[in-house]
């Protein structure tokens, strides 16, 4: 299993708004002030935003993931700039990647993605996930 995701979000984000003219088709989308329905202790969410799947599990290495990041941000740069000028604050891949049976997973990062996502101020989450097997 391996997934790249974008998400964007803002404190002073219209999400809905902007989804209706948006060129993105959303996998997850989230409103500020809404409670996890799977822990409803946690506090209400601080912003609004939504998660696009760049790539998935069809592409299983993270050098296929990389350039389809890159791709991603090449093809979207004046749609992400559009996004930073209406109330989002805080855009980021989200890498998820399987650990297995592994103590230890390293991947490398291409500094050609770390530079393109830098000069849309952009971070990056290395999510690891273990999945049972049996």
């Amino acid at each position: 299993m391996a997934t790249c995701l974008f998400v964007a979000s803002g404190l002073d984000f219209a999400v809905d708004d902007y989804l209706r003219r948006s060129p993105f088709q959303p996998q997850t989308v989230f409103r500020k002030g809404t409670v996890p329905r799977l822990d409803p202790n946690q506090t209400p969410r601080p912003d609004s935003g939504f998660a696009v799947v760049v790539a998935d599990d069809r592409e299983p290495t993270m050098e296929l993931q990389h350039g389809m990041a890159l791709e991603f941000l090449s093809r979207h740069k004046k749609e992400l700039q559009h996004l930073q000028r209406i109330g989002v604050d805080n855009m980021l891949f989200d890498f998820g990647v399987e650990r297995g049976h592994a103590l230890q997973r390293s991947d490398y990062i291409h500094p050609e993605l770390i530079q393109a996502m830098a000069r849309l101020g952009m971070g990056l989450i290395i999510s690891t996930v273990l999945i049972p097997k049996g």
